[in-house]
């Protein structure tokens, strides 16, 4: 049957007088099906035409289609309409996700429903793929972009889908919207079209969720009206909006982040000057965008329409690799960013002989995912551009699965690699936290400078005695202050700075020799965050630190109105946090990493508040938790003068 095939393609391609296939073509033609015919009718279209750099535009798309696809069917559809008649409604904010995401799925009929793949080689027309090449021709040789050779016109302007889309005409929509913007003259380079154009972009509404309802790649129609979406809806968004009009730009890949969980898509412009600039559809403008994770990414690939001769699919060969790096149209370009500090490393590795590539890994919760490779020199390999300040665990990848090697290590500032083999020494350690607090709270902590805690028996606080100031920034931990010879009150509040808006989880006060808070009615003077719906004064007394009070003005205040007044002995609160702390009560394991495995330092109850004392800890390993009381676990992290540093 091949035979067959290859014989009619020999044909097929004599009849248009052009050069033998390609094996890219051939892969193509392979896949289409009974819609071969209309493959060969675009390369006779512009072969008739005489256009023969279209044709080798035609050839371009042709010989890279292979194994290019979209998600159809009812359940598509459905959750498509689903979320069109969601944008076209007013802004949404993070926390109107989940009710959203739960109205979806109390009406959504096909939800359980497989989506259909359909890959582009069996499903696209002639007529879309000749309209797709002609609009890209049209928009060609503008200011921005008469710096493309045609092989960099055929990567960055031609290709006629950005990611997983359903196919669509999105090219004159697009123009139309966003082209009037690049009327100036002054507008000569790359960089400075895709300004002006993300400019009007961000004027849309940014709300990034951790995660979507259905794993669908939106269509081009519906993110000309998006209110919310993953980064790479929006990243999707700018490209439609700049390759429309003839802007180079493209898509790069964080494919898993080094020191926290989950991965990243952005944008990249490729300007005039042959440089490329990194930015975020719809947020950022060029270099604004990466520079603030450069001490998180461990590596950074584009995501390219052709097949890239040096990707690892395209040397593989017959050895089984990760699902990640299967895709033949990645390029590993994070040399392109010299913030990043990359460095070339080598690293032992052991066992499989047969293996011909290795991988650095970098911590998941459950697992450790590779986002490097390097091909083998015997018991060792070389990785290049690996970024620094990050935790990696070289791995194989054998019978289907990853296979740990050797030990982790800390790659460092300088290229050290630093091994993190536990050793046979061990030291008492009491740690506190689980995790490292979020950077958008750690800048929240000045504006409490300023705050007070108070007791009144007026309800207006004429009277306020001062119990508690903040003079310097508090910490993410329960702090507890001592009150003394304090007369009885009847009100009791937190009031903020003139620069703090709440941002309290837990107040509570307590009378002389009660260990139980006390109670009473909650009052408060505030405007209610727009933000946080659901964070009133009540976040306060409701003992879960989870919860915080939360408002749209300075120097608000929540607090209580006693039954009767009561005398404060003692005042207990934590600010709002990611509640990383280790809690009274709660049943922590703490682990070790020993080469290719987690051993257990064993289970505790903690006794109080941010402390637990582990006895016997070995030195210079790598360690994480896991809250059963919670059933999760974050990050992993060193010690280092007995206190936790986090990776």
């Amino acid at each position: 049957m091949k035979g067959v095939i290859l014989i009619l393609l020999c044909m097929l391609v004599a009849s248009c007088r052009m050069r033998p296939v390609s094996s890219g073509l051939e892969e193509t033609l392979s896949q289409a099906g009974s819609n071969r015919d209309e493959l060969f009718r675009v390369l006779a279209h512009y072969e008739k035409e005489g256009d023969s750099l279209k044709l080798r535009a035609a050839q371009f798309l042709l010989e890279n289609m292979a194994g290019k696809a979209y998600a159809t069917g009812r359940v598509v559809d459905e959750y498509c309409a689903f979320m069109d008649s969601v944008f076209r409604t007013g802004h949404k904010s993070e926390e109107e996700l989940p009710s959203i995401y739960e109205q979806y799925e109390k009406q959504a009929r096909y939800l359980k429903e497989e989506p259909v793949l359909a890959l582009d080689a069996r499903t696209l027309t002639a007529d879309y793929l000749i309209r797709n090449i002609d609009e890209a021709f049209a928009v060609w040789d503008r200011p921005w972009n008469r710096h493309l050779s045609f092989n960099e016109f055929c990567e960055w302007i031609l290709p006629y889908r950005v990611s997983g889309e359903v196919p669509e005409e999105w090219r004159t929509l697009y123009r139309e919207r966003f082209e009037p913007l690049l009327q100036s003259d002054t507008i000569r380079t790359a960089r400075q079209a895709c300004t002006v154009i993300n400019n009007e972009l961000i004027k849309y509404s940014i709300c990034i969720p951790e995660k979507s309802v259905l794993p669908v790649t939106l269509p081009p129609h519906l993110l000309m009206n998006i209110k919310f979406g993953l980064c790479g809806d929006y990243a999707n968004l700018a490209m439609f909006a700049m390759r429309a009009a003839g802007i180079p730009v493209g898509i790069e890949i964080v494919p898993y982040w080094g020191r926290g969980n989950g991965r990243h898509t952005f944008n990249v412009v490729y300007d005039s000057d042959s440089t490329f600039h990194d930015f975020s559809g719809a947020e950022q403008n060029p270099d604004e965008h990466l520079i603030r994770f450069r001490h998180e990414m461990p590596k950074v690939y584009r995501q390219t329409f052709g097949k890239q001769p040096s990707s690892l699919a395209m040397q593989c060969g017959n050895e089984d690799v990760p699902d990640f790096f299967k895709n033949p149209c990645l390029e590993d370009v994070t040399g392109n960013y010299p913030f990043i500090e990359a460095r070339d490393i080598t690293v032992p590795v052991e066992g499989h002989s047969d293996r011909k590539f290795a991988y650095l890994c970098v911590y998941h919760p459950t697992q450790w995912i590779p986002v490097a490779w390097g091909r083998r020199q015997g018991d060792s390999v070389r990785f290049q551009n690996v970024c620094p300040n990050i935790v990696y665990h070289p791995a194989l990848y054998a019978d289907g699965k990853l296979q740990l090697t050797s030990h982790p290590f800390l790659l460092d500032t300088l290229g050290c690699v630093n091994v993190l083999a536990p050793q046979t020494d061990t030291v008492n350690c009491v740690l506190s936290t689980l995790y490292k607090d979020a950077p958008k709270l750690i800048k929240l902590l000045p504006t409490f400078v300023g705050g007070k805690i108070q007791g009144a028996n007026r309800p207006d606080f004429s009277d306020a005695v001062t119990y508690y100031t903040f003079t310097e920034q508090p910490t993410f931990k329960y702090t507890t202050v001592d009150c003394r010879n304090t007369k009885p009150c009847k009100y009791l509040r937190y009031l903020s700075s003139d620069r703090g808006t709440g941002n309290m989880a837990d107040v509570e006060f307590y009378a002389e020799g009660s260990d139980v808070p006390l109670k009473g009615k909650v009052i408060g003077h505030y405007k209610p965050s727009l933000q946080f719906f659901d964070s009133g004064a009540e976040a306060m007394f409701d003992g879960d630190p989870t919860t915080f009070f939360h408002t749209a003005d300075t120097l608000s205040w929540g607090g209580l109105e006693l039954e009767k007044p009561a005398a404060v002995s003692r005042i207990r609160f934590i600010i709002r946090s990611e509640n990383n702390g280790i809690r009274k009560g709660s049943e922590y394991e703490l682990f070790y990493m020993d080469r290719d495995k987690w051993v257990s330092l064993g289970n505790q109850v903690a006794t109080e508040d941010d402390r637990l004392e582990y006895k016997g800890v070995p030195k210079n390993a790598l360690f994480r938790w896991i809250d059963h009381t919670k059933d999760n676990s974050k990050r992993i992290f060193i010690i280092e003068n007995k206190k936790e540093v986090w990776y």
